[in-house]
């Protein structure tokens, strides 16, 4: 027995209005939204999350309705790139942009759109979705002005301590300007100190001797050349430091030397021959590698205070 043709072109009928209305309530419990678009890309198909998302009715976003939403500044680059896309047959095309509804709210929405090719490869269109990242977005903004807001303190904080290093550079500049200062300072009065006492003090205390008998007066003496004795050793430690051979001779002799003292009136002093002096100054030369005539013994002596 035969169908009939009719009745069965309305259950057919029939059973695709129900698969259209189950596909519908499917479509629109979406929480994304969903487009199509023809292959001129036109839009013929929108469902309701995508007219609640941006504002519009179904029949407002059919054809280039949809494009009214899209941001003014966001909207060639878009274009821009879906073209680039369909030129170049991508299978998969993504992008990130702004919305801007007739109420006024703007927020943002990440688009996917796939083409549609039928069971003989043409291209039948475009289908899309949208979703929601507005939420999304604002985390990244307020990330990227805590970033900011982080490297203008370490800016800050690195200039500043810039600032701090120099400024400490300048005062230890100052810092060794004063200490130098006070060295020569120190050596200056040392220096002053060592000329009065052996110029001055010595010859007086060699007089007294010689006018003042007595045990007492020999006490005295003795005790003022130990104090003497004391106010020298610094020298003659740094000339035995440079050179070890030196004998106690010697080094005397170098002491006298550097007070500024001719070879008789060192003589005198030690109560040698002046021959004897000279040996000394030749043994001084040549112990302390003065080998040239033209070396000064003297002022030799002299630096050897700042060693």
């Amino acid at each position: 027995m035969s169908l009939d043709p009719e009745k069965r072109l309305r259950d057919l009928e029939a059973e695709l209005a129900v698969l259209q209305a189950r596909l519908r309530v499917l479509v629109d419990g979406s929480p994304l939204g969903i487009f199509f678009d023809d292959a001129g890309d036109k839009c013929v198909f929108v469902n309701t999350t995508f007219c609640e998302m941006m504002g519009l009715s179904e029949a407002q976003a059919l054809g280039d309705g949809w494009a009214r939403t899209v941001h003014p500044q966001d909207l060639p680059r878009l274009l821009g790139e879906r073209a680039s896309s369909v030129a170049g047959g991508a299978p998969l095309f993504r992008a990130e942009y702004r919305y801007y509804r007739p109420d006024g709210r703007v927020g943002w929405v990440e688009e996917q759109t796939r083409p549609v090719h039928g069971p003989d490869g043409t291209l039948l269109g475009y289908v899309g979705t949208l979703a929601e990242i507005s939420g999304r977005k604002e985390e990244e903004a307020a990330l990227a002005r805590h970033s900011e807001a982080l490297e203008e303190r370490v800016r800050e904080r690195t200039a500043e301590l810039l600032a701090q290093a120099e400024r400490l550079a300048e005062m230890n500049a100052a810092l060794k300007v004063l200490l130098r200062q006070r060295e020569e300072d120190r050596e200056e009065l040392e220096q002053a100190v060592l000329a009065n006492v052996r110029r001055r003090i010595a010859p007086t205390l060699d007089r007294l001797e010689g006018l003042c008998a007595g045990e007492e007066v020999r006490v005295l003496t003795e005790q003022l050349r130990q104090g003497l004795k004391e106010l020298t050793e610094p020298f003659c430690h740094r000339l035995s430091t440079v050179c070890q051979g030196l004998t106690p001779a010697e080094i005397q002799v170098a002491e006298l030397i550097r007070e500024g003292l001719g070879t008789k009136e060192i003589a005198v002093r030690l109560g040698v021959g002046s021959s004897t002096i000279d040996t000394h100054r030749h043994h001084l030369r040549r112990k302390l590698g003065l080998n040239c005539r033209q070396d000064s013994l003297r002022s030799y002596l002299l630096s050897l205070e700042s060693v």
